[in-house]
């Protein structure tokens, strides 16, 4: 599965070597938030997980993450909250399970792209679909956000580690990443030929 050294950074410097981790992109291709739902916020029930990914080319930066128990109202609140603040935000995966579907209904009564998403396979089996793109050293996280720490436990520890609810998350907008790109559109300089946004 993964390993640290599938691990890629951005917003901080390596503290083996004392290189700049990379650059977040001046502007994303398109952003958009994955959802992993749970049945209840319970201490004793699973996490939600909530991530926003900014997608340049084929390279994926996780933005940000909640991970937190959270009932259908608060997941809600969250979303909100976090499409209002990464702003413009191209969809909202939302998983169909646990409290999921309430979430969904209560969301597309006033946003657009809101994608109900219906989890294909196994846990495993999802992992496996998406590992060479973290092979391939595609996804970055924030080298210094509170969350990134777990997220690498889970990643690292999957499918054995406690916790899994980041994992799922991840998975979910890779899956859903292969089978949609939004198209773009790229501008070009007439006298070099390059592209405006190199």
């Amino acid at each position: 599965m993964v390993t640290l050294h599938d691990i890629c950074y951005y917003g901080g410097v390596d503290p083996m070597t004392g290189h700049a981790d990379e650059k977040l992109p001046l502007n994303f291709d398109f952003k958009f938030i994955s959802v992993d739902c749970a049945f209840k916020d319970s201490p004793t029930s699973s996490f939600v997980a909530i991530g926003v990914i900014g997608v340049k080319g084929p390279l994926r930066f996780v933005l940000k993450v909640v991970n937190n128990h959270l009932n259908a109202a608060a997941t809600e609140t969250e979303i909100r909250r976090l499409r209002n603040l990464y702003g413009p935000i191209s969809a909202v995966l939302v998983e169909d399970k646990a409290n999921g579907p309430a979430v969904i209904e209560r969301l597309r009564v006033n946003i657009s792209g809101v994608v109900p998403i219906t989890p294909q396979g196994g846990k495993v089996a999802r992992m496996h679909a998406v590992l060479s793109e973290w092979q391939a050293r595609n996804w970055h996280l924030e080298r210094n956000a509170a969350r990134t720490g777990p997220f690498i436990d889970q990643l690292i520890t999957f499918p054995s580690g406690r916790h899994d609810d980041m994992v799922d998350m991840m998975t979910q907008a890779a899956s859903w990443l292969i089978r949609y790109q939004l198209p773009t559109v790229r501008i070009y300089n007439a006298f070099t030929g390059r592209p405006f946004d190199e």
